[in-house]
């Protein structure tokens, strides 16, 4: 029984002597029922009963067992899987040993091995392939994500000091070379160009691309002509080989014979081999009720995720008293709150909202988005000393006294456009109209812009900078810049060659990974790049001012992770866990975060259906919290000393309590977002155990996920065409946050956790010591 032809093969035997020779092909073997001993080139190893194994191309392996057995094979053609995935031999897999209870178990595995016996059991003749396909694809991506480990490397003595680009440029050729590969897919995977890659190549290696390529696939060819009986068409096929007439010819050339002649004088073969040749292989048929009765048998289902599930088991042992003593503090940047206008600040409901939130996240102060002179305060008069004690003095008196009163700052914005005289006669105006205390809490920051000319620029800057050190000499006066997205290097654009630069007090900007692809295309490669985008954009930044040795507080004004830019995609894709990610990356790389205090002040939704997604707002209507804001409320109960800081778990000391985050960071396109089926996928299991703990402890966890604690889920639940009345309102306010849970535990040496989170899930676990 061995359908698929030449793309794989899947049979079911009595192994009692069974050899193979190497091939270009991967192996999966797993025992129904008795044991057997497997031999490789690198070990022996004993197969009990309902084990699986893997075997990696290009290795001889035997079989052997003196007892009856049912052993299922499944042979995936080397050539086939290649198609399917063009990396799959970059990589080799192995299972690990299950009998220490370990994970990850097999249990998966074993699943999809059984339901592709069962198929080719039945066979359908109409459908077999394509529901053996189906079957085959999730073996291989279970293998591809689960059971992925370095591929072997054959070591190179002769290797005359490449570098590390060119090394790790053949070891991509030496994975790939059975398919067909380009230079140009090369370049692209090391980000270089296909010219400048040729050249270096040429250079190190002494040969061409292509000759490199041809010259191993032939001597892959001559090792398989020596070692095998396989036909020439078929090493041709599993060499990359686009037909045997040209693999002949090349041999011709570089062998002066044929491959025929080639095979004929090769030596005895038994003096090549590693292993022991039996004298013939002996196997036997398995018994069709004994096959059925092994397939009736229940499945055994240890805590394994789906076998959709992509990611790995995430499994640590942290032992608390081998942790270094002197681990730097967590950092939390300052948090700035951006509104429109400044005559927002005169609307009651927006410093109702600003009080509730500062009592919950601290506020270091109000950035006003728009340009402070273009306010509806500054109507006609204004500028009338006789009107100082009217509307508009007495608008503006109340919003900086009470936001002085705060103690926060407000960082307002020029540019290019701001008239100079009325910015000092505003500034002559309000030193004579406030007292000290409320002016030393104005910064301003002037926005560059890349159109104008350098002399524009200088002259605007400097004109606004005198006026500011006339009035208020102590005041920060800094740079905006977008920092666009383009193929040139940050480094390169303008304002890193102006003087300006180091002039200002520091470099404000914003981060958005929205502005990196379009959502209706699908490019992988992009899509994964927003994981960390504005972490990414601000390394570039400080890399670029290093350069020119420029040392300046850099001010994160407006930033997001990817979203979606409809109403849609932006409620269902739930990203506490990425937003997470980010907010810890950019706390240690910015001294300063913005933060939209609600998405309508922000303007979120645009008249064409689409959202503005280029900054996070808190909160929705009435007050409703967004992701962002419980994602600031669980950091900024993150304090103390960094023990240990991953991208799946973070763990904080701080006097003799002790803080694990763990979070399941996920990017996927937003379209997709609302498909259970799809998301599932990326569930993450994990389990951690610290060692160390003794003693009654009080355990507390904050579980933030699509199902505890998200706003549109709560919403999405009522479907009523009137909208939500005010009770409604109320009670997904109640609802909106991370679920609380608490429990004392008397620990003897050790605490353990196991958990299970959904995409871009976070749990919060606080330890705290009982006396």
């Amino acid at each position: 029984m061995e359908p698929g032809g030449s793309e794989f093969a899947v049979t079911v035997l009595d192994v009692r002597q069974l050899s193979q020779e190497e091939s270009n092909a991967l192996t999966l073997l797993w025992m129904l029922e008795g044991s057997a001993e497997l031999e490789t080139q690198d070990a022996r190893q004993t197969l009990h009963e309902d084990s699986v194994t893997v075997i990696n191309r290009n290795q001889r392996w035997q079989l052997s067992s003196e007892h009856a057995n049912a052993t299922l094979r499944v042979t995936l053609s080397g050539h086939w899987l290649t198609r399917l995935y063009n990396d799959v031999f970059a990589h080799d897999y192995h299972i690990p040993d299950e009998t220490s209870g370990n994970w990850p178990q097999c249990d998966e595995l074993r699943h999809l091995l059984r339901q592709l016996l069962v198929v080719t059991l039945i066979n359908h003749p109409s459908r077999y392939r394509l529901e053996a396909h189906r079957w085959l694809g999730e073996l291989l991506l279970v293998l591809s994500t689960r059971f992925q480990q370095p591929a072997r490397t054959p070591s190179r003595p002769e290797n005359p000091g490449w570098s590390k680009r060119i090394t790790h440029v053949v070891e991509r050729i030496d994975a790939s070379f059975t398919r067909r590969i380009t230079l140009a897919e090369i370049a692209e995977a090391e980000f270089v160009s296909e010219a400048w890659l040729s050249r270096l190549f040429r250079k190190e290696v002494g040969v061409s691309f292509m000759q490199y390529i041809t010259t191993l696939r032939l001597e892959k060819a001559a090792e398989a002509l020596r070692l095998t009986n396989r036909p020439l068409h078929q090493i041709a096929l599993e060499q990359g080989f686009a037909s045997t007439r040209m693999m002949s010819d090349l041999f011709r050339r570089h062998h002066n014979m044929t491959p025929r002649e080639f095979r004929g004088l090769r030596q005895n073969p038994s003096a090549n081999m590693r292993l022991r040749t039996p004298a013939s292989d002996a196997l036997f048929p398995v018994a069709v009720d004994k096959l059925f009765s092994l397939l009736n048998e229940p499945e055994t289902h240890g805590w394994e995720p789906s076998p959709l599930t992509l990611h790995q088991q995430q499994e640590r042992v942290v032992d608390l008293r081998e942790l270094s003593s002197r681990a730097a503090p967590l950092r939390h940047a300052q948090v700035m709150i951006t509104l429109r206008e400044l005559d927002d600040l005169l609307r009651e409901d927006v410093r109702r909202e600003l009080e509730a939130l500062d009592a919950q996240i601290p506020i270091y102060g109000i950035d006003i988005s728009e340009p402070f002179l273009s306010s509806r305060l500054f109507a006609s008069g204004w500028d009338d000393p006789l009107m100082a004690g009217y509307a508009c003095w007495y608008n503006l008196h109340q919003i900086f006294s009470w936001v002085a009163d705060k103690k926060w700052i407000v960082l307002l914005h020029t540019g290019l456009t701001t008239r100079p005289d009325l910015l000092r006669h505003f500034l002559k105006q309000s030193v004579n109209h406030f007292p000290a205390e409320v002016t030393a809490g104005w910064q301003f920051v002037w926005h560059w812009s890349a159109q104008a000319s350098s002399e524009t620029r200088e002259n605007v800057w400097q004109t606004q900078r005198a006026v500011l050190r006339e009035f208020l000499p102590k005041a920060k006066l800094g740079l905006w810049h977008r920092f666009a997205v383009s193929q040139q290097p940050i480094a390169d654009e303008a304002i890193f060659h102006s003087d300006l630069l180091k002039e200002a007090d520091f470099l404000a900007c914003p981060a958005d990974a929205n502005e990196l692809l379009d959502l209706a295309q699908l490019d992988p490669a992009r899509l994964a790049s927003t994981e960390n985008y504005p972490v990414q954009k601000i390394k570039h930044i400080q890399s670029a001012l290093r350069q020119r040795q420029i040392t300046l507080p850099l001010w994160l004004l407006s930033w997001n992770t990817l979203t979606g830019n409809t109403r849609a995609t932006n409620g269902w894709f739930f990203r506490g866990a990425l937003l997470m990610h980010n907010l810890l990356g950019l706390s240690e790389q910015v001294w300063l975060a913005g933060f939209w205090l609600n998405s309508g002040l922000q303007g979120e939704a645009r008249s064409n259906d689409t959202l503005d997604t280029s900054s996070l707002a808190l909160q929705y209507n009435h007050g409703l919290p967004r992701p962002i804001y419980w994602v600031l409320w669980l950091w900024r109960r993150l304090r103390g000393e960094v023990l240990i800081n991953d991208k799946n778990l973070l763990l904080l000391r701080h006097e003799g309590r002790y803080q694990l985050l763990l979070r399941n960071t996920v990017v996927f396109n937003p379209w997709l977002s609302s498909e259970e089926a799809f998301i599932q996928r990326f569930r993450q299991q994990y389990r951690v155990q610290l060692q160390g703990l003794s003693g009654a402890w009080r355990i507390k966890s904050h579980l933030y996920d699509q199902h505890n604690g998200a706003l549109f889920p709560l919403l999405d639940a009522f479907t009523v065409a009137s909208g939500p009345d005010e009770e409604i309102w109320r009670w997904a306010r109640h609802k909106a946050r991370p679920t609380l849970a608490a429990r004392d535990e008397l620990l003897h040496d050790n605490w353990q956790i196991t958990d299970s989170l959904e995409s871009n899930a976070l749990v919060l676990y606080e330890l705290t010591p009982l006396n």
